[in-house]
């Protein structure tokens, strides 16, 4: 399953760099629309401004982090000014 995942980030990915922007996907803990555990949004980085998309994918921690570095992404640690809630980015 985590391939699966894997392969839609990396299509994902393709589909950004093909509009000419950088995929940066966004990892939060338990934000208000996602009570439950950690989420990991997909934001589009371009022509001066970020947008963000409907594509996520969520589970633990451990199961995000994984299905990103199988998609052959990096690890970006928090940036001072960060959404508390924000545990981490990946491009």
């Amino acid at each position: 399953m985590s391939d699966d995942i894997a392969n839609f980030v990396i299509m994902a990915n393709a589909d950004a760099i093909k509009r000419g922007a950088l995929a940066i996907w966004t990892v939060y803990d338990r934000p208000k629309d996602y009570p439950d555990g950690y989420i990991a949004r997909l934001h589009e980085a371009g022509k001066g401004s970020v947008t963000a998309t409907g594509k996520t994918v969520t589970g633990e921690l451990e199961h995000i982090r994984k299905v990103f570095w199988r998609a052959g992404l990096l690890k970006l640690s928090r940036q001072e000014g960060d959404e508390p809630q924000v545990v981490e980015s990946w491009v």
